[in-house]
């Protein structure tokens, strides 16, 4: 298991421009090589270049696991032939879903592992769908009176950070959706409540934002079991 801090394009949003799962991960075609090296020096699993729409905010447009992508609809055609040149390899029946949401900030609507997943109310209509092309209990639950689930958590199979200000309850009902043995609260990048921004996890690796203080790492890394 690997842990490091660094940055992205010169900030500690690490979490905005990658996107990584327990198969493989997503970066930036524009990163610099530097970086490159980096990201593959902490993680065990292929990363591949891309962008969507020539957007670098993978880690935005993009929510995923072991079962399948969701990526929104204005990705580019030569994009979305790359991502599956990039997935073919995986089982064969990994899902590629390009949903047609005019909410499409997918990463920051979708809290998924390989277990569960909570989306947003903008997405409810969705559900069956997502549900399918991840192939796990998918629910509509929103907590501190927030939309953005994804933005304001991060998890892998083991564990899930949440914003600060979620209360018991909701972290007992997360744990219970995503199935993960501990749930509990912090910040990233210096007291940011938007977790995803400032974290790139899965179960054996984690990127953070050079920003995250030792307490901060300490509760992300003791959670999340890295």
């Amino acid at each position: 298991m690997t842990i490091f801090k660094y940055q992205i394009f010169g900030g500690n949003s690490v979490g905005v421009y990658l996107a990584v799962n327990n198969s493989y991960g997503l970066y930036p075609s524009t990163l610099i090589a530097s970086t490159i090296e980096k990201i593959k020096s902490v993680f065990s699993e292929p990363f591949f270049p891309i962008s969507i729409n020539n957007s670098t905010l993978l880690g935005v447009y993009t929510a995923s696991n072991i079962n399948g992508i969701i990526v929104p609809h204005i990705i580019r055609d030569d994009e979305l032939q790359n991502l599956k040149m990039y997935t073919k390899d995986l089982s064969g029946d990994y899902q590629i879903g390009v949903l047609k949401s005019l909410d499409n900030a997918f990463g920051n609507l979708i809290l998924c592992n390989d277990k569960g997943a909570i989306i947003s109310s903008f997405l409810k209509e969705y559900k069956n769908i997502i549900e399918d092309i991840l192939n796990v209990e998918t629910v509509v639950y929103e907590y501190v009176n927030m939309n953005l689930p994804g933005s304001i958590s991060v998890a892998n199979n083991k564990g899930c950070l949440v914003h600060p200000l979620a209360t018991d309850e909701e972290i007992e009902i997360i744990s219970d959706i995503l199935k993960v043995n501990e749930t509990d609260v912090s910040t990233v990048n210096r007291g940011i409540p938007y977790l995803s921004s400032g974290a790139v996890v899965n179960d054996r690796s984690g990127f953070f934002g050079n920003q995250c203080t030792g307490p901060e790492m300490m509760r992300l890394t003791n959670v999340l079991k890295l």
